[in-house]
């Protein structure tokens, strides 16, 4: 896929005129995007070669491990959508667990998610002040969920 840049704007952007159909929220046209000119500002024409990542977990969960516990995260901007998009995830996926947080408080506040329940794991002020990682906690939650789904299959 190439992507042309068009004529400059002002000395901070540069226009992109990308194709529609590698942009789900672009127009059935043209989706133009600002880019900083200081990525190597001349007026020559530029081309960006872009590939899509295919998902992997779909096909890790349906073929190549269906016996696997296996998790996934979901980091959100947007707090109020992070339980709708992980439980979306578990719904698609159909793994095990997700682990999902907003990136406002990523490091003190993370929920994780089953089919069948929802568990905050959150940090105090005193922990915080320790220095105490959010990620101790969800290593050892996930450790016990990991240990119940190996005795339970």
């Amino acid at each position: 896929m190439h992507f042309r840049a068009s004529r400059r704007l002002c000395g901070a952007t540069k226009r992109l005129r990308l194709p529609a159909p590698s942009w789900p929220w672009s127009s059935p046209l043209w989706r133009t995007i600002c880019i900083c000119c200081r990525l190597r500002p001349r007026r020559s024409i530029r081309w960006i070669t872009m590939k899509m990542v295919p998902k992997m977990l779909s096909p890790l969960v349906k073929d190549w491990a269906p016996k696997a516990f296996i998790i996934s995260f979901k980091l959100e901007t947007d707090p109020s959508i992070v339980i709708d998009r992980a439980r979306n995830a578990l719904e698609v996926y159909r793994h095990q667990v997700v682990v999902a947080n907003s990136l406002e408080s990523r490091h003190s506040s993370v929920v994780i998610l089953t089919k069948d329940s929802e568990t905050k794991i959150l940090l105090s002020e005193e922990e915080v002040e320790k220095g105490i990682d959010i990620e101790e906690k969800i290593v050892s939650d996930l450790q016990s969920r990991h240990t119940a789904f190996i005795h339970d299959n």
